[in-house]
């Protein structure tokens, strides 16, 4: 029983979603986030931080998996969202995470005995959210993207 990762697409790049390429002209109208984006964009040697911090996030994971649930509730998937205040249609659900930089949002699925199981989670400077959830009976995430600031799961019965 080991989490794995699930990419998450961005459906929307230009609807209040980050730049990766901010205009240079703006000059001193460019905001701090812009700023940072322009300097990543522009920087060689970022791939190579890129890579050591995914590898770092890697080592995260190695964490026994029975204390990281002992300290985490399991909710059901239609509690998560109710919580959320997102929504559930058919074989989609929208979960609205409006102030998360979704870059830095992971979700991770696992199976085992308890069914399948998916966790969010989105860091921040005080720890973070961790929300893990059960998926309903013979489901699997087949897919999740990014519409503005609004996380998409789509979600494929294998029952």
């Amino acid at each position: 029983m080991t989490w794995r990762r699930v990419e998450i697409d961005i459906s929307d790049e230009g609807e209040g979603g980050e730049t990766s390429h901010p205009s240079s002209s703006l000059g001193l109208d460019i905001s701090a986030s812009e700023s940072h984006s322009q300097f990543l964009a522009e920087s060689s040697h970022i791939s190579e931080v890129s890579r050591g911090h995914e590898g770092f996030l890697n080592q995260v994971g190695v964490i026994p998996e029975s204390s990281k649930m002992a300290s985490n509730e399991i909710l059901p998937v239609g509690e998560l969202v109710a919580d959320l205040g997102g929504s559930v249609n058919g074989d989609f659900m929208e979960i609205p995470m409006p102030s998360t930089d979704r870059r830095d949002v992971v979700l991770e699925v696992m199976e085992g005995e308890l069914g399948n199981l998916a966790r969010i989670m989105s860091p921040s400077s005080f720890g973070g959210v961790l929300r893990t959830f059960r998926l309903p009976s013979g489901s699997i995430i087949s897919g999740a993207t990014w519409n503005g600031h609004t996380l998409g799961l789509s979600l494929e019965n294998h029952s």
